[in-house]
């Protein structure tokens, strides 16, 4: 089975706590892998309002859509677990970014590492457009 890495990025822009609750517990009684896209979801909602970008702007039908996601389990995370989710970018180029997660549980090990394909999209005209430059000020300062 090829392995992915995910190169954690060299500036964090952002991080996020929370906790495992007990309706992100399996019948294997650790967190559902299913659920780390839930968090990814989240924090990247919450990320945007930190840094006061528009995900998707229904008056300009611009937006962001996601193209990809990876991610890399490294332990469990159980109910209880406290969460610190730190986020970075990488891959900026003219249309395109990747958003990186990066999963910490309180002992500071690393419970996953998610990589997030977003692409600057066009609704209208149902085609990838140039990253505004808002984008561009956030991710490359």
């Amino acid at each position: 089975m090829e392995r992915i890495k995910i190169e954690l990025p060299s500036k964090i822009l952002f991080s996020y706590h929370f906790k495992i609750k007990e309706n992100d517990i399996n019948d294997a009684k650790h967190m559902g892998n299913e659920r780390i896209l839930v968090f990814a979801n989240k924090v990247r909602t919450e990320f945007f309002k930190f840094i006061s970008l528009q995900e998707n702007d229904a008056a300009t039908h611009l937006g962001t859509i996601i193209a990809n996601h990876s991610i890399q389990y490294k332990s469990e995370g159980f109910l209880g677990d406290e969460i610190t989710c730190e986020v970075g970018v990488s891959n900026v180029t003219e249309c395109s970014f990747d958003l990186i997660f990066h999963f910490l549980k309180s002992n500071n090990k690393t419970m996953a590492t998610v990589r997030t394909g977003c692409v600057s999209y066009n609704y209208d005209e149902k085609k990838n457009q140039p990253l505004p430059n808002n984008f561009i000020k956030v991710f490359t300062n």
